[in-house]
C-alpha cells in the first residue's frame, strides 16, 4: 500500500500530534511506503536516518511561528500534492490532525480516499482555555492567538467536516463526542499507544540527576500552558514541604516557569525546570519519578499517561475526555475534577504516605500499557481502517 501521510508537525515531535504521527510512521513504514508531507524542522537526513530511510520526506515548507506556518503549509499541499500523487499514485491520504486541517484546501481538488485523524477539535480546546483562564491577558501567546482566530478556525473545521467521509479519533469517548456534533459519516476509535523498545523498563535507566534527589518525586510533562494545569499544580505545590519535589519538562522557558513561581509565593528550590525533552530521552525522566500529574483541562487519550505508566511512574490526572478509557480510579491511576488544586494535594499525599499503594497503582498500569496498548496495535487497526475505506470504495465502484 502506498499512503501518503499529511502532518504540519512531524519530526521533532513537539506535543502529542507529533509523537502519534511520528510512532504512526515508524510501524507502517515497516510494511508499506509511505510518504510524509511536512514542515522543515531539522534537516532531511536526520529525519530519514531515524526511520531508517524507509519513509520518502517532502517538505513543503519551514516550520515557523504558530500559526502562519500551518497556512503557509496548506496552501503549498493544494499547488504541489496533485504532482506528487501523478507520479506516485497514493491509494491513501491520511491526515493527521483535524485541528490543523493540512489538507483543508486540498479536499476541494481530488477524490483519493483520504481519512483524519482527530485528537481534539477546535471546540474542545477553546473550552479548555477558558475554563483554565479568563483572563486574555494572562493567557499564553498561542492561547491569545487561538481564541482572537477561533471564529474562523470553527468554520473552518465545520467546513472541513462536512467534506470528511473518515474519521479516526484516539477514544470510545471522542466518537461518542463527534456523533453528538452531527457527525455522520465513518468514525473509527484506535487508543493510542506506546513503543515498548524505546519504553523498555527493564531496560532503561534512571536519569541520575532526579535520583539524587530527596523525598517523593513528582513529574509534570507538557507546556506551560494553563489549559494543561500547570497553574493548578503550581498552586499545590504551596501545600508541601521539602519531602515532596516537582519537576517539569515541556516547552517554555526557565524564566517564565520561575516567574509562575514567584507569582505564587513558592520558592525555585521547590520544583526543577527540565526544559524540552527529546520524547527518545524522556523515558529516564518518567522511571526517575515516583509520581506523575497531568491535571489538564482537557485531554482525549493522552499519550503522556501512556508512557509514565510504561515507566511505573504513578499516575494523577484529571477526569477530562476519554482519560477513564485509561485510568481506572484508584486502580491504575487517580482522578481529579479538573481545577482542583485541593484533589490534586490529597492525591499526591495520598500516594506519598501509602507507598504501597503507589507501587500497586504503578505496577497494574505497566500490565495494562504493555499488553494492549503499544504502538504496533495502534498501526495494525489503522491498517484495517484502510483496508476497510479502500474495500468501501472499490465495492462502490
Amino acid at each position: 500500500m502506498r499512503i501518503a501521510i499529511l502532518a504540519s508537525e512531524f519530526y521533532p515531535p513537539y506535543g502529542g500530534v507529533g509523537i502519534y504521527t511520528q510512532q504512526l510512521v515508524k510501524e507502517l513504514s515497516k510494511r508499506h511506503e509511505v510518504h510524509v508531507f511536512t514542515a522543515k524542522r531539522v534537516p532531511k537526513k536526520e529525519v530519514l536516518n531515524l526511520f531508517h530511510n524507509r519513509i520518502k520526506l517532502h517538505y513543503l515548507c519551514k516550520a515557523k511561528g504558530d500559526f502562519a506556518y500551518n497556512f503557509i503549509f496548506q496552501i503549498k499541499l493544494f499547488f504541489n500534492f496533485l504532482r506528487f500523487h501523478k507520479k506516485y499514485r497514493y491509494d491513501i491520504i491520511h491526515s493527521m490532525n483535524l485541528v490543523n486541517m493540512p489538507d483543508i484546501f486540498l479536499k476541494f481538488k481530488h477524490n483519493i480516499p483520504t481519512v483524519v485523524t482527530a485528537h481534539s477539535s477546535i471546540w474542545t480546546q477553546m473550552d479548555a482555555t477558558l475554563s483554565s483562564n479568563k483572563n486574555i491577558f494572562q493567557m499564553g501567546p498561542s492561547e491569545r492567538g487561538s481564541l482572537v482566530v477561533f471564529p474562523i478556525i470553527a468554520f473552518l473545521e465545520w467546513l472541513y467536516l462536512k467534506k470528511t467521509k473518515y474519521m479516526i479519533t484516539v477514544s470510545n469517548e471522542f466518537v461518542k463526542y463527534f456523533k453528538k456534533r452531527g457527525f455522520k459519516k465513518k468514525i473509527f476509535a484506535v487508543h493510542n499507544g506506546i513503543d515498548p523498545k524505546i519504553y523498555d523498563h527493564k531496560k532503561v535507566k534512571k536519569r541520575k540527576d532526579i535520583m539524587e534527589q530527596k523525598g517523593l518525586k513528582v513529574l509534570f510533562v507538557g507546556r506551560l500552558l494553563a489549559q494543561k494545569g500547570i497553574k493548578v499544580l503550581v498552586k499545590a505545590m504551596k501545600e508541601f514541604d521539602d519531602d515532596v519535589h516537582f519537576y517539569v519538562a515541556g516547552n517554555g522557558g526557565v524564566k517564565e516557569f520561575h516567574e509562575l513561581l514567584k507569582n505564587n509565593g513558592i520558592p525555585k528550590s521547590k520544583a526543577t525546570f527540565l526544559g524540552f525533552i527529546k520524547n527518545n530521552d524522556l523515558p529516564t525522566v518518567y522511571k526517575a519519578c515516583d509520581v506523575f500529574v497531568l491535571p489538564s483541562f482537557s485531554e482525549n487519550f493522552p499519550i503522556t499517561l501512556l508512557e509514565a505508566m510504561s515507566m511505573k511512574c504513578a499516575t494523577i490526572s484529571s477526569d477530562v475526555g476519554a482519560v477513564k478509557e485509561l485510568i481506572k480510579d484508584k486502580k491504575t491511576g487517580i482522578l481529579l475534577r479538573p481545577g482542583s488544586v485541593e484533589d490534586l494535594v490529597n492525591a499526591i499525599r495520598m500516594l506519598k504516605d501509602d507507598k504501597r499503594l503507589r507501587e500497586k497503582i504503578a505496577r497494574d498500569a505497566y500490565y495494562n500499557v504493555l499488553n494492549n496498548l503499544t504502538t504496533d496495535s495502534m498501526a495494525r487497526n489503522t491498517e484495517k481502517i484502510y483496508m476497510d475505506i479502500l474495500k468501501n470504495r472499490g465495492m462502490r465502484r
